[in-house]
């Protein structure tokens, strides 16, 4: 019989290097380049930390909907959480954003930590993905969204040299 593998153990460090390498963007800006905000609608480098502190509060919430609530249709991050970024209070200084950040990733990874493996199978629907989706797809959503705004600090850090 083979043991079953611990989904938190395969998750844990993919969440980590894609947070490590947004991280490593943006710790390419200089202090007065962290709070510039870009022509057009694009978010300054410290404005794009604080979402994803936004985005993993409201990705923690929903994975506890998924866990708590049978088959519930969870809200779209891609579409919420750049609202909820929006509404929410601007950043006050980057330590604060890091240490939310930080804090919030801790409670993520404490939260999943403490999953049974068969919690990770749980069903939830997703007007986005399709009807159907499993509990370790919603919590892949993370590593794959750092990336993202890794990838757009990046390209961020090219225009602000211009």
């Amino acid at each position: 019989m083979t043991a079953v593998e611990n989904p938190f153990e395969e998750v844990r460090p993919k969440m980590v290097a894609a947070r490590i390498e947004f991280m490593g963007q943006l710790a390419k800006f200089s202090k007065q380049a962290l709070a510039q905000e870009p022509m057009g609608s694009e978010w300054s480098p410290l404005q794009l930390a604080h979402h994803l502190y936004v985005t993993d509060d409201m990705a923690l919430e929903q994975m506890r909907r998924v866990q708590d609530e049978d088959n519930p249709l969870v809200s779209d991050l891609g579409e919420l959480a750049p609202h909820l970024t929006r509404a929410s209070e601007p950043p006050v200084s980057l330590d604060a954003v890091l240490a939310g950040m930080a804090a919030r990733r801790e409670e993520i990874f404490e939260y999943l930590a403490a999953l049974p493996v068969e919690a990770w199978e749980r069903p939830f629907r997703s007007e986005r993905w399709g009807d159907q989706c499993k509990f370790y797809q919603l919590v892949n959503i993370l590593p794959t969204h750092d990336k993202q705004h890794a990838e757009q600090l990046a390209a961020l850090k090219t225009i602000v040299e211009e």
